[in-house]
């Protein structure tokens, strides 16, 4: 209580109230979300997923959405700093986020456009789906870590080490990902491969060709 008072040295409590107020949202609006964020040891069943009834509203969630964008931008802010203690909660966390959010979201919008001219929308969107449920979970896990370790700090090594971790296990996410791409997607595998080079990777590069000015 006593750090909550000191949002005149950093924005600590701020975020802290910000990721429980979304948390506690979820659990009203979607509990069966938040019991398989939380779960973050136990995998997502693609088999079970796809089985299932799609509907839009039911896979994407603002309230996760924002919570990932919140710990991106942490992670971000702790890879560039190459440090890690509780002023790392400022200004800037929300600058990394806000982009994060814009370039996800006219990146699904075109992905989805363009697949919806091959009649192809419904089985992207199943993938994007199961992937963002593992995404949840390593946000969680990763949102954990940076909240409760915030007093602590990290050093340069460990910052490193620690942000890195993060965007090695997002990648697994990615790659786990491409076998679905070639399972749920009826076209030739060389049009598939084009199409995770230009989504995937491009995107990937290009956000650190931004990073480096």
């Amino acid at each position: 209580m006593y750090e909550l008072r000191e949002l005149g040295d950093h924005y600590f409590g701020l975020y802290l109230i910000l990721t429980l107020t979304l948390l506690a949202a979820l659990k009203l609006v979607n509990p069966w979300r938040l019991k398989s964020l939380m779960r973050f040891w136990i995998g997502v069943g693609h088999t079970e997923e796809f089985n299932k009834t799609f509907k839009v509203y039911r896979a994407f969630s603002i309230l996760t959405f924002v919570l990932r964008s919140l710990v991106f931008g942490l992670v971000l802010s702790i890879f560039q700093n190459k440090s890690f203690y509780i002023a790392s909660f400022d200004g800037e966390v929300l600058y990394y986020a806000g982009g994060f959010m814009i370039f996800w979201i006219l990146r699904t919008f075109l992905e989805s456009g363009f697949m919806s001219f091959f009649n192809k929308q419904e089985a992207l969107l199943r993938l994007f789906y199961i992937r963002t449920l593992n995404k949840e979970k390593i946000t969680f896990l990763f949102g954990c870590l940076l909240f409760g370790l915030a007093f602590i700090g990290f050093g340069k090594i460990i910052s490193i080490l620690f942000a890195s971790s993060y965007a090695i296990a997002m990648l697994a996410i990615h790659l786990n990902t491409l076998k679905l791409y070639f399972r749920q997607l009826n076209a030739m595998p060389v049009y598939i491969i084009l199409y995770i080079c230009a989504s995937e990777i491009a995107p990937i590069w290009l956000a650190l060709q931004i990073l480096k000015f």
